[in-house]
């Protein structure tokens, strides 16, 4: 057998092979229309196309009692141009604001919970700084002020997210959300800030969905609009991906309403208890993602 035509034979089915991988894309922005506000016609016209069929991927996020479901197809680059599906490069996902928001809110499940701080400081008018560079500096200092003091007591370096934000009307002040692990005492934390007496302490109290309410509260603006950053010894949701779980078809019964999201998702994840369905639509390749929030049970459930 010629070598060369075995090393081209060789060399062509690795970039067949690579052309049938799935691409990355914007998923999130890709279905732009919720259930809701589609037209019945518009489903019965999508299933007879049958383009309700083909390859769905299911990912799970974990992140502390909280675990999601997102269902949405998956494209071959072929597919992808076919039905206009943009592949999304990382910068581009990064500052997806819906992406940043989900991204913020998992790790404060993740990471916090009761006994936590949540803290709001602030500046009187002699510290109030110039720009964001100098209030973002402001926060490092003080983060570094709470280590140092950790490392005295022989406690670990601090679990912290903190969001940077500049008020609206004239004034424009910049202030600070800070959720921090709390192994220091309140009067410790509001000590080591020096720029401001004008701040809030509290403990942290989690609720029916967690700390969805106040992870919510924190990311309820663009996040773009805002600087968070985060220390490095955070807990990472935990995601998974299959293309077994939810298939073309079942998605087109969950669509019409023939096999219900609530009993499906509690039968297959039985420890978690079913929150909430967000399903949407996208009008140009008539395709769905189906999006499920659910907690760990407790106890009594």
């Amino acid at each position: 057998m010629d070598i060369n035509k075995s090393t081209k034979k060789g060399k062509e089915m690795k970039r067949r092979k690579r052309g049938t991988g799935y691409i990355n894309y914007d998923y999130e922005n890709t279905f732009d229309k919720n259930l809701e506000d589609v037209e019945e016609w518009r489903i019965r016209e999508a299933l007879k196309a049958g383009r309700l069929k083909g390859i769905y991927a299911t990912k799970t996020i974990k992140a502390g009692v909280h675990f999601e479901i997102e269902i949405y197809p998956e494209y071959t680059r072929r597919q992808a141009k076919e039905q206009g599906v943009k592949k999304a490069g990382k910068a581009q996902r990064n500052l997806n604001d819906r992406n940043a928001r989900k991204r913020l809110r998992r790790l404060i499940e993740c990471n916090f919970t009761d006994g936590d701080y949540w803290i709001t400081l602030t500046y009187d008018k002699e510290h109030e700084p110039k720009d964001e560079e100098e209030a973002l500096k402001n926060m490092q200092n003080y983060i570094k002020r709470i280590n140092y003091r950790r490392k005295k007591e022989k406690i670990e370096k601090a679990r912290y997210i903190y969001i940077t934000e500049r008020g609206e009307g004239k004034r424009k002040r910049y202030h600070h959300h800070v959720l921090l692990d709390g192994q220091q005492s309140m009067d410790i934390m509001e000590k080591l800030w020096k720029m401001g007496k004008r701040n809030n302490v509290r403990r942290v109290a989690a609720d029916e969905n967690g700390l969805g309410g106040l992870a919510e509260y924190l990311t309820k603006e663009s996040v773009r609009k805002r600087r968070w950053c985060a220390s490095t010894n955070l807990k990472q949701p935990v995601e998974r991906k299959n293309h077994k779980d939810f298939s073309g078809a079942r998605v087109q019964r969950i669509i019409i309403g023939r096999e219900d999201i609530k009993e499906t998702v509690e039968k297959k994840y039985k420890n978690m208890k079913y929150m909430s369905t967000e399903i949407r639509y996208n009008d140009k390749n008539k395709r769905y993602y189906i999006y499920v929030r659910m907690r760990e049970r407790r106890k009594r459930e």
